[in-house]
């Protein structure tokens, strides 16, 4: 920002507008007098008298602000108002002139300073400059020039004036403004009071908001604290809420997949946890170096049904060492040491390290197959290199799941759920057995797992009932159902019509 000094900024620089722009003629001439037009006001009247800051109404000192462009002129014009300024827009040389004339030194002296854009069209801009020295005592005003980055010398001479160059701040634009009318230091026109309250606020986006709230509620006059603090507001709902401590990655189930980030875990041999959330239930995956050590299952999803799928009991009766009410007795008994279950079956000689190695790793990899459908929540990763305690004993056991692997089973059936598409049997759906069909296989045909199927298809089960009777997962009993109604071995339960 250039700077000038003198009783009046544009009258006082001899020369500013050179021959080859609108004339010969300088601004000012020598003495420092404004040439005075046939039928115009006496020079004389724009001496010493006081300047009249209210004749306009306005209460502020008046700014004449030449602009051809409405665009750029509506902020600054905004901000000037704002701060206090009284602004008269000029978007043509003869709107120019005549406001100078009218409310200039020579008319109710409401003008006190001149605003010029030569960004737009600079030859007019000095033709426009030329114009207003012209007017009566005109050339005792002060101004600033709004000049482009690319041409900051729009015209001669236009280097020894003060400028502003676009794009600016209203902060800047008002602090240029106030320090260039300070250079008259004349006693007539004090800041006004909003414009000491924006410098002591200089940042532009609280003037921005206050801009934008003085447009829809014009009696709104709020105090530069309470701009802050509204501001702050809408910033803080306007952000993705913070990453809770520790957490390094998060992000919402549909807008990003699981197997991204389990993939990307993987890549990065990152240890540590990651939760996959929806609604009330909560599943934990205990990564380690490309590795799913164990999981963990929080909350319901209303009818239990999720804990008796994917509960570490279910693996456990699977392997076959142990009876489902041998576990559930465990499983309800007090520990006074509070330890994990898993580790209560080791210590406690019911199970085998390298047995609940497995079963643990048969848990993680339904738990994966089963969050990976998921089509909303929230998944996010904390970092940690202290290991659970299940997976501090499990370092030397058997079991291993691998990212990759648990990747491709979960992948796997989510294209056998796309093949059964709308024959896939669903959770609360009762299904009958064709008693007359099976019995013409005979129970040799069938494979152990379709036969505890068949023995629960009796109109009464539905598929998460079957699934908690025969400690199985849905999905495995779907599967069944699927196969045994394609092949006309069992049906949908109709319900009986009456009359």
């Amino acid at each position: 920002m250039n700077s000038a000094k003198g009783s009046g900024v544009f009258g006082t620089v001899p020369g500013v507008i050179g021959p080859g722009v609108i004339g010969a003629a300088g601004i000012g001439g020598g003495g420092g007098g404004a040439r005075e037009p046939s039928g115009g006001h006496d020079a004389s009247a724009s001496g010493s008298g006081p300047i009249n800051m209210g004749a306009m109404g306005l209460g502020g000192p008046g700014v004449l602000y030449f602009d051809p462009n409405p665009t750029t002129a509506k902020l600054a014009m905004a901000g000037l108002r704002l701060a206090g300024y009284a602004v008269m827009h000029a978007a043509t040389p003869e709107q120019a002139v005549d406001l100078c004339r009218t409310h200039g030194p020579a008319g109710d002296r409401s003008i006190v300073a001149l605003l010029l854009d030569t960004a737009t069209a600079p030859a007019v801009s000095a033709a426009v400059l030329r114009a207003l020295v012209e007017v009566p005592g005109a050339s005792d005003l002060p101004g600033v020039l709004l000049v482009s980055r690319a041409n900051p010398t729009p015209f001669p001479g236009a280097e020894k004036l003060p400028s502003l160059k676009r794009p600016f701040t209203t902060p800047a634009l008002l602090k240029v403004v106030r320090d260039t009318i300070d250079q008259l230091d004349h006693p007539n026109h004090p800041p006004p009071a909003k414009l000491a309250r924006a410098r002591q606020a200089p940042d532009d986006a609280v003037l921005r908001l206050e801009i934008a709230l003085q447009q829809f509620f014009p009696d709104l006059e709020p105090d530069t604290e309470t701009l802050r603090r509204f501001l702050g507001m809408l910033n803080s709902m306007s952000e993705l809420p913070r990453p809770a401590a520790g957490v390094t990655v998060q992000a919402e189930l549909g807008a990003a997949r699981l197997e991204s980030m389990l993939e990307m875990l993987d890549a990065d041999g990152a240890r540590g946890v990651l939760s996959i959330e929806r609604d009330r239930v909560r599943m934990r995956l205990h990564v380690d170096r490309g590795r799913i050590r164990m999981a963990e299952v929080e909350g319901s999803d209303g009818g239990g049904d999720l804990q008796a799928e994917l509960g570490l009991g279910r693996y456990v009766i699977e392997l076959g060492t142990m009876s489902a009410a041998e576990y559930d007795r465990i499983a309800a008994a007090e520990d006074a040491r509070q330890r994990p279950i898993g580790v209560r079956l080791v210590e406690d000689g019911a199970l085998r390290l390298d047995d609940l190695s497995q079963a643990l790793c048969n848990q993680a990899r339904e738990v994966v197959c089963h969050v990976i459908g998921w089509p909303s929540g929230r998944m996010s990763f904390a970092p940690s290199e202290d290991l659970h305690p299940v997976v501090v004993r499990l370092a030397r056991g058997r079991g291993e799941l691998r990212i990759s692997e648990a990747l491709l089973v979960a992948l796997r059936r989510q294209d056998e759920k796309a093949e059964m598409g709308p024959h896939m049997a669903g959770l609360d759906e009762v299904y009958v057995r064709v008693d007359d069909e099976v019995a013409k296989l005979g129970r040799h045909a069938f494979s152990r797992d379709e036969l505890g199927v068949l023995e629960l298809l009796n109109g009464r089960h539905s598929v998460k009932d079957i699934a908690r009777r025969t400690r199985t997962g849905t999905f495995a009993v779907a599967k069944v159902i699927y196969r045994l109604g394609r092949s006309g071995l069992a049906r949908r339960r109709t319900p009986t019509v009456r009359t």
